[in-house]
């Protein structure tokens, strides 16, 4: 049986507040976008579903939760200077960089509705 990844999938509140957001700070290119419920944007090759709660959804996936520290971590070449870019532009930098026992750097940041992600610097 083969498993493939579909796509990262992040809640928000505000779908067109997010599309800027997602544009502006990550680079992420819109593929689909349907006001309201549904936004398929793309990040070097990776598939990113942003949507919004919607009454439309089947049991069992109406209810989702927006907020909060995610799995997805983004790599980024120079983590300073992309924090710099961030904080300029008004994002929340919930954990500044760090040095992660592992190596390389770390640090968090949180998009308008609190989705929290990882911002990653290689070792050199």
């Amino acid at each position: 049986m083969k498993i493939t990844l579909g796509a990262n999938v992040i809640y928000v509140s505000d779908l067109p507040r997010a599309k800027e957001w997602y544009e502006k700070i990550l680079g992420m290119k819109t593929l689909d976008y349907r006001p309201r419920e549904f936004l398929e944007m793309e990040l070097e090759g990776s598939t990113f579903n942003i949507e919004t709660e919607n009454p439309k959804r089947p049991e069992g996936f109406r209810e989702v939760r927006i907020g909060g520290r995610t799995s997805i971590e983004f790599i980024v070449q120079d983590i300073k200077k992309f924090i710099e870019f961030a904080r300029t532009n008004g994002v929340n930098i919930v954990v500044e960089p760090v040095v992660p026992f592992w190596g390389g750097w770390n640090a968090a940041i949180a998009d308008p509705d609190g989705n929290e992600f990882t911002i990653h610097e290689e070792k050199k």
